[in-house]
């Protein structure tokens, strides 16, 4: 099955028309003869799109306020079946909540092509989003920021006469910066590169080839291949439709469409992208909150274990030595019990600024314990690494850390090394026993009088 579609409808006679043309395109459908039958099939059924044609017991407008709830969020996209030439009821059928409004009578290849389309791209932003409260245990799901983003949008037509024509006709009242370009200039590529969150592409009779051209590279384009595209027809290309939708325009319809429409079709698929932005951010930064620590900004000890891992394999590969270092403040807690707790998170999060500002660039430092660190170094030689830690410790000692009400506070770093020595015939060193050695080390300067740096020279077996 492609997908589950929940027809809605009073007469019988159309669900049964749609069925057939659904259920031969491997569609699960599933029919209801109103608008409270529907939204009780979709509570049971979640369906992944509704075709809504007419609803006796109810406004459009109030079955789609109805449907998230009934099925969770985000609802299912409503696709509405109306008469081609009814302008108000498609635009307040668009304002009511539809994804999208085809027409009745519709065009078999085009309407599964609009599905086809529409099923993509929720798939694509079902994989960015998560159930709510999976969520907020990750931190995933923090509140929007209180500030709109500028959004962009370019109009593409063969001319950029043509394309600021276009422009004067279209409500652009959302976005903050819109460009017209046309197909025939030599700049219009290097315009594109700009991100623009949406695209509206003109398609006609004297722009074919490049126009469609064009749409495959938007798709393919780092700086393109998120932007939603709005595709607008000339009447000598309409049978381009079913093929445009399928080469991953977002929308698409003819270029004599009512403004109104037009401007609500562009409205949502703005809407989308900052949706989409919003989720994608969303998980990048849970992404990097599962990694870091959010205290001093270090990667955290899963972070660090996995990287020293691929240091290692490295290593082996290229015969280079690579070393391990475990470092802990001295005398820590007496900074928390003569200062208190904020105090030390204050400590804790300088002397991690100070270090890492003192490590080579493709080094890894991270926070493992309360006031333990783990560094990981490539590249590196007994003397190297030796000299490197004196420098941490030397750097820790002479940057008191000021604190508010209490003059600066002095700490001291002890630190523990252990080299890793890539050995020809055997595996990977193992990882923890390197950091173990490491440990060992670190034992050994607190031993030794705090303040201090130990090596341990034996490779961890």
């Amino acid at each position: 099955m492609t997908g589950k579609i929940l027809i809605v409808d009073a007469l019988a006679t159309n669900r049964i028309v749609l069925k057939v043309t659904l259920a031969a395109a491997f569609y699960r459908v599933i029919q209801a003869g109103s608008g409270q039958d529907a939204l009780e099939m979709a509570r049971r059924t979640r369906p992944d799109v509704v075709i809504a044609g007419d609803l006796p017991d109810m406004p459009l407008a109030d079955f789609a306020t109805a449907l998230q709830p009934a099925t969770g969020a985000p609802a299912p996209p409503i696709v509405a079946l109306l008469p081609d030439d009814d302008g108000d009821r498609r635009v307040g059928a668009l304002r009511a909540g539809a994804t999208d409004v085809v027409s009745k009578p519709f065009d078999e290849i085009v309407l599964l092509a609009r599905l086809r389309s529409i099923m993509r791209h929720r798939q694509i932003d079902s994989d960015l989003g998560m159930p709510p409260d999976t969520a907020d245990a990750l931190g995933f799901a923090e509140d929007p920021a209180a500030f709109r983003k500028r959004q962009k949008l370019a109009i593409l037509a063969a001319t950029r006469p043509e394309a600021e024509q276009l422009k004067s006709r279209l409500a652009l009242g959302t976005c903050d910066d819109v460009i017209a370009l046309g197909l025939d200039e030599p700049g219009t590529a290097k315009a594109l590169r700009r991100k623009p969150d949406a695209i509206v592409l003109h398609v006609g009779p004297r722009n074919t080839r490049p126009g469609l051209s064009l749409l495959a590279e938007l798709q393919a384009a780092p700086s393109t291949r998120r932007a939603r595209v709005l595709a607008l027809l000339d009447p000598e290309v309409m049978h381009l439709t079913a093929p445009i939708l399928d080469m991953g325009a977002h929308d698409a319809l003819p270029d004599t469409t009512d403004e109104r429409e037009m401007a609500l079709r562009l409205s949502f698929q703005l809407s989308q992208k900052s949706r989409g932005d919003a989720l994608r951010g969303k998980l990048e930064d849970g992404l990097q909150a599962a990694l870091m620590d959010p205290l001093t900004g270090l990667y955290n000890r899963r972070y660090a274990l996995s990287f020293v891992k691929r240091m290692l394999a490295t290593a082996q590969q290229t015969g280079r030595t690579c070393a391990v270092l475990v470092a802990d403040l001295d005398h820590f807690k007496s900074v928390n019990d003569t200062y208190g707790h904020a105090a030390g998170d204050t400590v804790l999060a300088q002397v991690s600024a100070h270090m890492r500002a003192a490590l080579p660039a493709d080094s890894m430092i991270a926070r493992i314990g309360g006031e333990e660190f783990l560094i990981a170094v490539p590249g590196t030689s007994l003397c190297e690494i030796r000299d490197l830690a004196n420098n941490l410790r030397r750097v820790v000692r002479d940057n008191p850390v000021p604190l508010s009400g209490a003059g600066p506070v002095r700490v001291t770093v002890s630190i523990g090394a252990a080299l890793a020595t890539p050995r020809p015939a055997g595996a990977c060193t193992d990882v923890a026993k390197l950091v173990a050695e490491a440990d060992k080390a670190l034992y050994g300067s607190k031993s030794g009088g705090r303040d201090t740096v130990t090596v341990c020279r034996r490779p961890a077996a």
